[in-house]
């Protein structure tokens, strides 16, 4: 099937004005980053190198714990859009990680909820990519709790 020449041309103007639109819109995202990087003028103070630091003590604990929920609710998603409803590992798993931390049980469903949300939009069907992601998923959860149980050993 041959196309004709006047379809292109439709196509290249169309192309041209979504290319220049995502410029715009990239432009437009940039401008506040690139004045928040600007140099504070003479007279003016540095800010403080506290965002710049790692978190630690409880606020490092906490980000882990909620990030291990986000990795235990994308993990659940996959494994029940592959294996059905009645496979419920990784959320009895979180059920744990709830009781072992009871005064994060809020950010830890959130967590958990959005994670979920997060794949479901990303695999609305089961597939090898599906399952590859729900394995790196895992490896990732894995090592998150290793780091958990490495600082409560330490402490």
């Amino acid at each position: 099937m041959f196309h004709t020449p006047a379809q292109f041309g439709r196509y290249a103007r169309e192309m041209t004005f979504r290319t220049a639109l995502c410029a715009l819109l990239i432009a437009a995202v940039a401008a506040p980053a690139a004045a928040q990087q600007q140099q504070p003028r003479r007279g003016q103070q540095q800010p403080a190198q506290e965002e710049a630091a790692p978190a630690s003590g409880e606020e490092w604990y906490r980000t882990q714990l909620v990030s291990l929920a986000e990795v235990l609710g994308g993990s659940h998603y996959l494994r029940v859009v592959c294996d059905g409803r009645g496979d419920q590992q990784w959320r009895d798993y979180m059920r744990g990680v709830i009781q072992r931390a009871p005064q994060y049980n809020g950010v830890l469903v959130e967590g958990f909820n959005r994670g979920y949300r997060q794949e479901e939009a990303r695999f609305p069907v089961c597939d090898q990519t599906t399952r590859q992601m729900e394995a790196e998923l895992r490896a990732r959860g894995l090592r998150i709790s290793q780091a958990l149980r490495a600082r409560q050993v330490g402490q």
